[in-house]
């Protein structure tokens, strides 16, 4: 009798220490831990939303940047910080990439962390140098299979996004493609458009000024759709290789003690920012689509793409070194 009274408790108190926080959150400023260099598409989303955020939560959330490692060190700092609901974390596809090309990380995206939502999708290209004798992905690949281990294609890095997407590509057309990493998607387009590469696979916002151009010829997109910044470039789907369609997604994640009312209350803000339409007519001048939704849908799609990445990582051999 005792055991149950005391059971009921316990259960009573968290369900009024719950409320509490409920009612009481936030009770002070809000971070966004952003891994990456200010100016990035990681940056100037948060500095958006975490300003319209501000106004539904009453308390300042300002973008703290912390780069380095890949990402690594603002993903590991974001694990270590208190589960209180006032420190959020940015995150791409590395978030879920780094654990399967990376040893002796210190944060599992599963075990330390709870989706808060999604904020964007942006769409990601092939392109080549216009001096590359084709213009279509089936050219390409034709060319590739003509000269097997001649083509380079270049990526903001390794064990980023677009190269595990590239070679995937690579696996699916059955070519032998060679990749050139750089630091960062600039460096890698800049020395396509120079001729010092033959290829590159970065995001469609970064190419569309050179390819209107005329320094860079795009091939396809990886999004379902046709993009606004590449209109008249095909999609994957279209060229033939519907298993290489994606997008680089980004959202914002809590650590895993974040009480459930938090992470709603911390959605519900997200969600109205990224219908905002003041906010979506930015985001569309840096080519970047918003997508608003659950923090229920954006568990779904971390451990899908997680899985899914973690298979090409395996049968390509990929290594972020």
């Amino acid at each position: 009798m005792i055991a149950r009274f005391t059971a009921a408790l316990l259960i009573s108190l968290a369900g009024f220490v719950t409320a509490v926080h409920a009612q009481t959150f936030p009770s002070k400023s809000l971070r966004i831990i952003v891994p990456f260099p200010p100016g990035g598409a990681a940056d100037v989303t948060c500095r958006l939303l975490g300003e319209h955020m501000a106004k539904g939560l009453g308390q300042p959330v300002i973008a703290e940047n912390r780069p380095g490692a890949g990402a690594v060190i603002g993903y590991e700092l974001a694990a270590r910080a208190p589960g209180d609901g006032h420190t959020l974390l940015v995150v791409f596809p590395s978030f879920i990439i780094n654990p399967t090309v990376k040893q002796g990380l210190k944060y599992d995206p599963s075990k330390d962390f709870k989706a808060v939502g999604q904020t964007i999708s942006v769409p990601m290209v092939f392109a080549v140098n216009p001096s590359v004798p084709a213009k279509s992905i089936q050219e390409l690949v034709a060319l590739a299979r003509a000269k097997p281990g001649e083509i380079a294609y270049g990526t903001p890095g390794a064990g980023t996004t677009h190269h595990v997407i590239g070679e995937m590509f690579r696996l699916a057309a059955n070519i032998n493609i060679v990749h050139a990493p750089f630091q960062g998607e600039a460096p890698a387009l800049t020395a396509a458009a120079g001729g010092h590469i033959p290829m590159v696979f970065v995001n469609a916002s970064a190419v569309a000024p050179f390819a209107k151009s005329g320094k860079i010829r795009a091939l396809a997109v990886t999004t379902p759709e046709r993009t606004e910044v590449l209109p008249d470039v095909p999609t994957m789907r279209e060229a033939g290789y519907p298993e290489v369609e994606s997008t680089n997604w980004s959202g914002l994640v809590v650590p895993s003690a974040t009480p459930l009312p938090a992470i709603s209350r911390l959605n519900a803000e997200l969600v109205s920012g990224l219908r905002s339409a003041q906010i979506q007519e930015k985001l569309k001048t840096y080519g970047m689509s918003p997508a608003p939704g659950t923090p229920e849908q954006f568990n779904a799609l971390l451990q899908s793409e997680s899985a899914r990445y973690a298979k090409v990582v395996r049968e390509a051999g990929i290594k972020a070194d």
